[in-house]
């Protein structure tokens, strides 16, 4: 099994170090109006779909009644919650430039007196890239771990909500609470693999709000609209938050973690911690949001998340019980 794309996109994105990139950032167009306007907010759950579009089910801070719950209602024993502690804006929360993965080196600056704003070689067989002309501002929840309990609490009741509503066509599927986003108004993106050659370049061509790639690859990319409105700040390019794990083919599900993203170091520790005691307070732990790179074998069937690992380690020790 091929990764999807927002597996190739995702993991190499990942050490920019501002939360889980999300390849398609536009909002879904099944959401209602004020949503699609504004984007992704703080206290969405939702899945990830291998294409890498956030499909919201619903925000645990809204009412029963609030116009995002007229599509699919709301899970059992709902009661939505007060928003614990205050969120941080950041206007210029990542300045306009290229961030992209390892093995992409910039060689030619933003240069408005020429067509190509950008030129980058290629030195690796796969990676990916994304531009951002006007840069991301940010809202982050000020006390997120608060709310480890609220969704180890109602992670089940969540899934068999997500199950009912969603085309969850393998068993290990995760939830997504977000705490926090990186928004845009325009951007442009790509990743590429399995070059039979390490070598190419990527040019970016300044068009309207966007850039234009060009790869001398096979890659695949795409853009916002290049007449975008600069000032609606509403495509979400990364997020942060909380990641729900659920092993539902055991007779009784469980939850086997509800994570953030990690460090290198603070993973190794938890992987070792959970090793001593197994699974008993496998949520228990810590706090940091950097993210990490990590590459996943064998190829997952959702998108890639660097908890992927922890979760299915645990996971293959409770089914040999």
């Amino acid at each position: 099994m091929t990764d999807s794309l927002q597996d190739m996109y995702a993991k190499h994105l990942l050490h920019s170090g501002y939360g889980y990139p999300l390849r398609i950032p536009e909002p879904r167009n099944t959401l209602p109006d004020y949503y699609r306007d504004s984007g992704l907010q703080v206290g969405d759950v939702g899945t990830v779909d291998r294409d890498g579009q956030f499909d919201v089910l619903f925000n645990i801070y809204k009412c029963k009644d609030n116009l995002l719950h007229d599509r699919h209602g709301v899970p059992k024993n709902f009661q939505p919650i007060k928003l614990p502690g205050d969120i941080n804006l950041r206007d210029n929360a990542i300045p306009p430039c290229p961030i992209h993965s390892r093995g992409i080196e910039r060689i030619l600056e933003s240069n408005k007196q020429s067509p190509v704003h950008y030129e980058f070689d290629l030195s690796t067989p796969d990676g990916a890239i994304l531009i951002l002309p006007h840069g991301a501002k940010s809202e982050q929840l000020s006390s997120p771990e608060q709310l480890r309990e609220v969704a180890m609490k109602n992670a089940l009741d969540w899934y068999e909500f997500a199950k009912t509503h969603c085309d969850l066509r393998h068993h290990d599927r995760s939830l997504y609470l977000v705490t926090g986003f990186y928004k845009t108004p325009s951007w442009s993106l790509g990743s590429f693999n399995d070059l039979p050659v390490a070598a190419g370049k990527i040019r970016a061509l300044k068009d309207g709000n966007s850039y234009l790639l060009e790869f001398t690859c096979s890659a695949n990319h795409h853009r916002s609209c290049p007449d975008a409105n600069v000032k609606n700040f509403n495509q979400t390019v990364f997020i942060t938050g909380f990641r729900i794990t659920i092993s539902s083919w055991l007779s009784d599900p469980v939850v086997l973690g509800v994570t953030e993203s990690e460090t290198p170091w603070s993973k190794l520790a938890r992987l070792f911690k959970a090793c001593l005691k197994w699974l008993p307070d496998f949520s228990g732990g810590y706090k940091q949001h950097a993210p990490i790179s990590m590459e996943h074998k064998p190829s997952l069937l959702q998108p890639f998340h660097p908890s992927d690992i922890i979760n299915r380690f645990m996971l293959s020790k409770v089914h040999t019980t």
